[in-house]
């Protein structure tokens, strides 16, 4: 007897609805019904339905990201709170954004477990196109494994054989208890994020041509291609300390013509103050490596990307660097604070940039610096990245191989332009993790690792265990 498709073949509605679907020439939206009225076998063995169902876990990855985009720059005084419990640590295992983002990145992780080990032996169409969807899926779990470990991992980017998280790597049957399993060390699921992207990049596409011109440059900057599973796979490598790795998946994506460092970093993020309705279609910058279509939505699916500026922050930057003087704006809601011209559509409707072509430049100007040390090519990014954000009157000096007289130093000051360049992007927390460095200066060592939610513990009769000091 064929099983109904159980909760983890969700309805799709909203957000990726216009990446997915093949555009006809009159109108660009697809109508999608809700899938969960399939059998498994129906829904994989078409193409469209298929694509749905991948569709739907991008979804669901924007709305877990959703809430790290800010609690990762409120952690770290970037971004302002009045009781910020990200800044001090005061998050119990009860705190419902911790679960959010728990359950919104196993979702992902289910939808993708889906297609990797089922898609074969249901698929009637195309198999070139049946291992492109596989090499999505595969992003898609890379990327939520990723997230979680770093957030939940006890230790979890210096301790390998600590307690990670659960990794499952098939989809779960809710009626089956003996698939609850207990947190993996730590290594093994770095292990396998690595895994799953290599594995991913030689089947994801490079573009696509075959879409309508506009749509196509949406599709290439909101969908799995080879340059989104590299950027990020530089990133995984900068977290990890494989900096060879992090230099060559940077290469890779800054050889691809289809990524152009914008010449200011306000043309990176448009002026969205009269977007106060959906199907807005705003373009990405070439910049944008991989971001979420939020403007091109029929539905009404907000970031509510609602950040104040810390002004202890914005007092950081250095006079005349346009980041901190024109990209900080009075804030309307409320008013008499600063927010930052990143996301300034007031229904918030704005796209939202997850990895751009500067991230990666950083990504590869820092893991030379730590392997190397002072080398011309690490400073000729960190000029490209700095430089731009003056205008051409008032320009600083360009560093110069003098400037710094060790490799920390250097180091430092890319860490600090990566802090100017992608606040309220949602890095900074990680950054400084990464680097061994205080989150914030108080909050505890202990608190590092967000909670394991008390529900998830419940519900497993206490498989699943919690970290320490919680």
């Amino acid at each position: 007897m064929k099983k109904k498709m159980k909760q983890y073949i969700i309805p799709f509605y909203g957000l990726i609805a216009l990446v997915v679907s093949t555009l006809s020439a009159c109108n660009k939206q697809l109508d999608l019904r809700p899938e969960n009225i399939l059998v498994e076998e129906q829904l994989l063995e078409d193409k469209v339905t298929t694509e749905r169902l991948l569709a739907g876990g991008f979804e669901a990855q924007f709305e877990a990201e959703s809430s790290v985009f800010t609690m990762a720059d409120q952690s770290t005084g970037i971004a302002y709170l009045d009781a910020n419990n990200y800044y001090l640590g005061n998050i119990d295992a009860n705190n419902t954004v911790a679960l959010k983002i728990w359950t919104l990145h196993y979702k992902v992780i289910n939808i993708a477990n889906v297609i990797i080990n089922n898609l074969p032996k249901h698929a009637k169409f195309d198999i070139t196109l049946q291992k492109q969807f596989i090499a999505e899926a595969k992003f898609l779990r890379a990327f939520g494994y990723m997230r979680l470990a770093v957030l939940y991992g006890e230790d979890a980017l210096t301790n390998d054989q600590a307690r990670g998280v659960p990794l499952r790597l098939n989809a779960f049957d809710r009626s089956d208890a003996s698939q609850i399993i207990p947190r993996t060390a730590n290594k093994l699921v770095f292990d396998q994020v690595v895994k799953d992207l290599e594995e991913a990049i030689p089947d994801l596409p490079t573009s696509y041509p075959e879409a309508q011109a506009t749509f196509a440059d949406v599709k290439l900057r909101s969908r799995a291609v080879k340059s989104v599973g590299r950027a990020f796979l530089s990133r995984v490598y900068l977290y990890l300390k494989n900096y060879d790795g992090v230099v060559t998946n940077a290469n890779l994506v800054l050889g691809d013509a289809s990524y152009v460092l914008a010449p200011t970093p306000a043309e990176v993020f448009p002026n969205n103050s009269t977007v106060k309705t959906v199907s807005a279609n705003i373009p990405f910058n070439k910049e944008v490596v991989y971001g979420y279509p939020l403007s091109w939505s029929t539905y009404e699916i907000p970031h509510r990307f609602g950040y104040i500026a810390d002004p202890a922050f914005v007092q950081t930057y250095t006079v005349n660097d346009m980041r901190g003087k024109t990209m900080i704006i009075p804030s309307t809601v409320p008013v008499g604070k600063l927010t930052t011209s990143k996301y300034t559509s007031p229904n918030y409707y704005d796209n939202i940039m997850v990895i751009r072509l500067a991230e990666v430049m950083l990504n590869k100007a820092e893991a030379l610096a730590r392997k190397d040390g002072v080398n011309q090519t690490s400073v000729d990014i960190l000029n490209a990245i700095y430089q731009r954000a003056f205008t051409s009157a008032q320009k600083p000096a360009l560093y110069t191989l003098t400037s710094f007289a060790s490799k920390e130093q250097l180091v430092s000051r890319i860490l600090q332009e990566r802090r100017w360049e992608l606040a309220f992007e949602g890095q900074d927390r990680f950054d400084r993790q990464r680097s061994g460095l205080a989150i914030n200066p108080v909050l505890p060592a202990n608190r590092v690792a967000f909670p394991i939610p008390k529900s998830e513990i419940d519900i497993t009769s206490g498989v699943l265990t919690q970290n320490t000091d919680y």
